[in-house]
């Protein structure tokens, strides 16, 4: 398993911006997400803000870009052989490519409006990211969020 860390920089107030991308690159592979961690660095500025995970078809051009390697391995083993990134929003120059499949449209994450507010969420099963693909975390609606740490971890050797 991998497992990797990062912070996003606050997004405008727009809906649908990334505040995290998982893209995995590879041409064959496919790797699964497993779990998800979000925690503010300050209130938000809305106590309803919510945000969902969507797949995404292209990286666009992340804040900054986390490129795992051996030391996130849960064995220090190998550097992720799909090449996984863990790009984070606000995207500068072109948000991810969403795509119209969803995950679950219907399920959102809400967080509270202090510092620290945060969510751990395990995904049973976990998603499969195709290769060529991603998962984003966005935010719904047209509220600026805050900055995040975020963590992700994936699975690439389940099979």
């Amino acid at each position: 398993m991998y497992t990797v860390t990062g912070r996003n920089t606050a997004t405008t107030a727009g809906a649908n911006q990334a505040l995290w991308v998982l893209f995995n690159p590879h041409s064959t592979q496919i790797i699964k997400l497993v779990q998800w961690s979000m925690f503010s660095q300050s209130g938000n500025p809305a106590s309803n803000w919510s945000c969902r995970l969507q797949r995404v078809s292209a990286r666009g051009t992340p804040n900054n870009t986390v490129t795992p390697n051996s030391s996130n391995h849960s064995t220090l083993g190998v550097a992720p052989p799909s090449g996984a990134l863990f790009d984070q929003g606000r995207h500068t120059f072109g948000e991810p490519t969403l795509l119209a499949s969803s995950i679950d449209m219907d399920t959102r994450f809400i967080f509270g409006a202090f510092r620290s507010a945060g969510q751990v969420n395990e995904i049973p099963g976990g998603i499969d990211i195709p290769p060529g693909t991603g998962v984003a975390m966005i935010q719904v609606s047209a509220v600026a969020s805050v900055a995040f740490d975020n963590t992700v971890s994936w699975l690439e050797d389940w099979i």
